[in-house]
């Protein structure tokens, strides 16, 4: 639910129309689905699929880190969604541990396509600074244009920290995260298993031409590296990977209903309304 004077005041309208374009065109295991959307005089809704199980990065900060073999199974479906998205020459460009939500059976699922770009084909730059401070590509810092192979170098920065706790390269002082991002060497525990980093080193190449995955195999080349050995990605994608179960809170029901509308939220204003977006009528509420 977005309320739209906040929308329009912070120039957020293009964010939120992309994530539902973006999303009215999926239906994948492994990205929420977007079931409709509507607007009323004062605000925006997406009805999303409900993911009980939280996001990875409350998982991390309750448990700190995964085992290889938990870190590697939310990678393959993670991995998966973003070779969809990638097919749809749509770039993710927010992969982080907070955008992997879990469902009831503890699969992951990728959110929030608000900085999404889409009709990026293969060999194709966009030009936008987006994305969370720690979780920023070497070429998005430098200005210089970035492709598909960005969302590689995330998924190298996801393996990282569900394997060690915390991002690569990361610092308390945000200029200093620039700094070690564009030329600081990275610091591995030595407990790393040697497969896991070879991986990441090679996500995590600064050069986004030289990234495992800048080839015409994108996904293709990510997925035959020996982290993945032993994979059946048609069992991945039939979501068959054994997940830890999330601890749900249990629902009760209740026979008390909560306000979502205001009082006329649902009279078209022409001042308010956006556009190719719904507007609610009062069968609907």
């Amino acid at each position: 639910m977005l309320p739209k004077d906040i929308v329009i005041k912070q120039n957020l309208v293009k964010y939120a129309f992309a994530e539902k374009n973006i999303l009215s065109e999926l239906d994948h295991p492994f990205i929420v689905k977007l079931h409709c959307s509507f607007q009323t005089k004062h605000r925006l809704f997406l009805l999303l699929d409900y993911c009980p199980g939280g996001d990875l990065a409350k998982v991390l900060q309750k448990e700190h880190k995964f085992s290889e073999e938990r870190a590697r199974n939310y990678l393959c479906e993670v991995l998966l969604a973003i070779a969809e998205l990638h097919s749809r020459e749509i770039i993710y460009r927010d992969l982080k541990p907070d955008n992997v939500v879990l469902d009831e059976e503890g699969h992951a699922l990728l959110t929030d396509f608000g900085l999404s770009k889409e009709g990026v084909k293969e060999n194709d730059f966009a030009m936008s600074f987006c994305g969370s401070v720690a979780y920023l590509a070497p070429e998005i810092l430098a200005r210089s244009g970035h492709g598909r192979s960005v969302d590689w170098y995330l998924l190298g920065v996801l393996l990282y920290e569900m394997l060690v706790g915390i991002p690569p390269y990361y610092s308390r002082h945000k200029e200093k995260i620039f700094e070690n991002i564009k030329r600081g060497p990275l610091q591995v525990p030595s407990d790393m298993p040697s497969v896991a980093l070879d991986l990441i080193v090679k996500l995590l190449n600064r050069d986004p031409s030289q990234r495992l995955g800048s080839g015409p195999g994108d996904a293709e080349e990510v997925m035959e590296h020996p982290f993945f050995k032993g994979i059946n990605w048609k069992d991945v994608k039939d979501r068959k990977l054994k997940m830890p179960k999330p601890h749900v809170r249990k629902v009760v029901p209740s026979s008390s209903h909560f306000a979502v509308f205001d009082d006329n939220d649902t009279d078209e204003d022409e001042d308010t309304k956006l556009n190719k977006w719904t507007f609610a009528n009062t069968e609907f509420q």
